[in-house]
């Protein structure tokens, strides 16, 4: 990381810096002294009122990583979700962050499985974050770090080759582009794999090059563009045995093969989600001598998806006698359901910082405005399948010529427009605080295209607080306390909206959090100690009345533990556990007329845990390994599933010399049988459970040329 200036204030001031190459500690020490994401400006993470984990490319590669939600099981309390077959999808401290992804602090929401070959590193931003980035979840953000074009060439080609037929390649290329200060970034993967479940498979391919050009010793312009196709099997997993009271189904997943799928007979052609990205990105940034800077970007995405699937709806027995323990008297009931979704985002972030100050106080100032216009053209159709049986299911298909038995067919229209103000202040005697407010305004219309051709509208305007204050009279010790605010529109988030909630007022979440961060073994190792405390509205719907309000309260208590660093020479380690306290505190009943109150909130667990650490043999080779851990959770908030606790071993061997990196992966190193994660039901119909890998086993080669 390039150092700041001598005169930049303490907290890290957003002042433009000519680009620096960053090479790789090859012993891997997972530690990282600052972020950008709190504040959007580089700041020392021991300076940052709030709970910030960082996890590097070089852990979650050498992990053999391949999505999102691989890479952020290093980060306890953060759960994976199904995400519908579709899309990346995690839980933070205990809430659902289904459109809380973002690109280098740019909103990045669209339904999709993002790839990690352009990524450097991975930034989660834990507690409400609207005081920067607007309307989103209680629990936190994903921020994904892009790699950067660089002045020194660079390149790299490497394959993997594992268990259920995985094949991938990746491309890494860098260097100066011709005189005039041209630089470029060429990232590029390719994929062809299968999977442990049945019929699985899994064909994509990413292109992500950039290019920078320093006009001037003090402004630099960067393009970049982004390309993605995904084409996989959506599979939600095996239907859970549950269902309405006097049924007899306890409640639990099913013990069929892992491999059991409940699909369509022909995956490749009618059992499919395919999502085509394009993300184009112009960022300049410039300096305007001594510490003020100013940043622009703006970014245009086209996202179209087309998903096409069958999917378990829920079981029953046939005869109408409850279950009594005989699996093979369970029948499955199936849907086939075809979307078809186009969205077009056009966001704009211009932000001016600038750092004032004297010997009693030093302030980074920055004042940004976001602008931004989402639309979305969605058609979906529902066919009735023929149920299946659950154990040895003969897979069908829809009858040809079955009418749907219901569609929809929508155009959605959202725009966003915050400013926000935020000041680091730095005091004498080691203190430090950080207050920002953004104001947002946030509408959303959306109109019916069939029958009879209704529109409704949320309209938001609301600010969004944040105050902290750190305290550290060494410097490699600190104490903080922040409390800070969010919102997101009743409906949920995403470019739709809803006739019963359109109406209500945002739901609001308030985070209290204090801790301790520490910097260790002359700062090559880092420890944060946090505890919080995290409320949120949530809405109800009377199961009588049908009337929707948002009366209801979900409620996060916890304690954070993070460490990551070296702590030898050779030795490295990745390590996190939560303990989390998560309920819903006043719930109403849901509409299947359960009562939520006292109950635990879908797929959080109250107890998590993550460990990796790597050792370096000397002489290029090395060995690590890990596990991750989970205690129960249930699938949904009326508690009717219960997923039992897992902990999972993982192991790595390497070498690594200057041309050549080899590496072996092997994972679920005692062939535990598990369920990673779940589907979100809303009551007892269908819920799916996802059983995670066997054992298996993966080797990669990488070329530097």
């Amino acid at each position: 990381m390039a150092p700041l200036p001598d005169d930049a204030s303490a907290y890290g001031a957003n002042v433009f810096l000519n680009p620096v190459v960053i090479h790789e500690d090859k012993t891997a020490p997972y530690f990282s002294s600052s972020a950008s994401s709190a504040t959007k400006t580089e700041t020392p993470i021991q300076d940052l009122p709030q709970t910030v984990n960082v996890v590097p490319r070089d852990l979650f590669v050498l992990q053999g990583a391949r999505s999102i939600e691989d890479a952020l099981l290093n980060i306890a309390g953060v759960s994976p979700s199904v995400g519908d077959g579709q899309r990346d999808q995690v839980y933070i401290r205990g809430f659902s962050a289904q459109y809380d992804q973002y690109l280098d602090g740019v909103r990045d929401e669209a339904m999709y499985f993002r790839d990690l070959s352009n990524i450097e590193r991975i930034e989660v931003l834990e507690g409400p974050s609207a005081v920067l980035y607007g309307h989103g979840s209680a629990g936190g953000i994903v921020n994904r770090i892009s790699r950067q074009p660089t002045s020194t060439s660079l390149g790299s080609l490497g394959i993997t080759h594992g268990a259920f037929d995985q094949r991938r390649a990746e491309l890494d290329s860098g260097g100066p582009l011709g005189a005039g200060g041209l630089t470029y970034r060429l990232d590029a993967a390719a994929e062809d794999s299968g999977g442990f479940r049945g019929q699985y498979f899994l064909e994509r391919y990413h292109v992500s090059p950039s290019v920078a050009f320093t006009a001037s010793p003090s402004t630099r312009i960067l393009l970049q563009y982004d390309l993605l196709n995904d084409l996989r099997l959506d599979d939600l997993g095996i239907p859970a045995l549950v269902g309405p009271p006097g049924s007899g189904f306890m409640g639990t997943a099913p013990d069929v093969p892992d491999a059991t799928s409940y699909g369509s007979p022909h995956s490749f052609d009618r059992d499919y989600v395919r999502a085509a990205v394009h993300t184009a990105t112009l960022t300049v940034d410039h300096g305007f001598g001594g510490t003020a800077s100013l940043h622009e970007v703006f970014r245009a995405e086209h996202y179209a998806l087309d998903r096409n699937n069958m999917l378990p709806t829920g079981v029953y027995i046939p005869s109408g006698l409850p279950f009594a323990s005989d699996l093979g008297s369970v029948w499955v009931k199936r849907s086939q359901r075809r979307i078809l979704r186009f969205e077009n985002d056009l966001f704009n972030q211009i932000e001016a910082s600038w750092t004032v100050g004297t010997h009693a106080l030093t302030q980074t100032l920055l004042v940004g405005f976001e602008a931004g216009r989402q639309s979305a053209d969605s058609n979906s159709k529902q066919y009735n399948a023929p149920a299946v049986s659950l154990v040895d299911p003969v897979l069908t298909d829809v009858t040809p010529n079955t009418p749907a038995a219901s569609s929809t067919y929508s155009a959605a229209r959202a725009d966003t427009a915050g400013l926000y103000l935020q000041d680091q202040l730095v005091f004498p005697g080691g203190w430090k605080a950080l207050v920002g407010l953004r104001a947002d305004y946030y509408e959303v219309a959306q109109q019916n295209k069939l029958p009879p051709y209704g529109a409704i509208k949320t309209l938001i305007r609301t600010s969004s607080p944040r105050v902290g204050l750190v305290y550290g009279s060494r410097p490699d010790l600190s104490g903080y306390a922040t409390v800070s605010r969010s919102f997101s529109p009743a409906s949920g988030d995403g470019i739709s909206t809803a006739a019963t909630t359109a109406a209500l007022a945002p739901l609001k979440a308030t985070n209290l959090e204090a801790g301790i961060k520490s910097s260790l073994l002359g700062d090559t190792l880092g420890a944060t100690l946090a505890v919080f405390q995290l409320t949120r509205d949530i809405t109800e719907t009377d199961a009588a009345t049908h009337l929707t309000t948002s009366a209801g309260r979900q409620r996060s208590r916890g304690v954070d533990l993070v460490l990551a660093g070296r702590v030898t020479g050779r030795w490295s380690v990745s390590a996190s556990f939560e303990l989390l306290d998560p309920v819903i505190v006043d719930g109403g009943r849901d509409s299947a007329g359960i009562l939520l109150s006292g109950r635990t909130p879908s797929l959080v667990p109250r107890n998590s845990a993550s460990l990796y650490t790597t050792y370096d043999l000397g002489h290029g080779f090395g060995i690590g390994g890990g596990t991750v851990s989970m205690g129960g959770r249930f699938t949904s908030n009326d508690d009717s599933v219960s997923l039992p606790a897992f902990t999972v071993v993982n192991a790595v061997a390497y070498y690594r010399c200057r041309r050549w990196e080899a590496r072996m992966n092997v994972n679920n190193l005692l062939d535990h049988r598990y369920i990673i994660t779940a589907g979100e039901g809303t009551d007892y119909t269908g819920q799916t459970v996802m059983p995670g890998a066997p054992l298996n086993v993966s080797g990669s080669l990488l070329w530097r040329f």
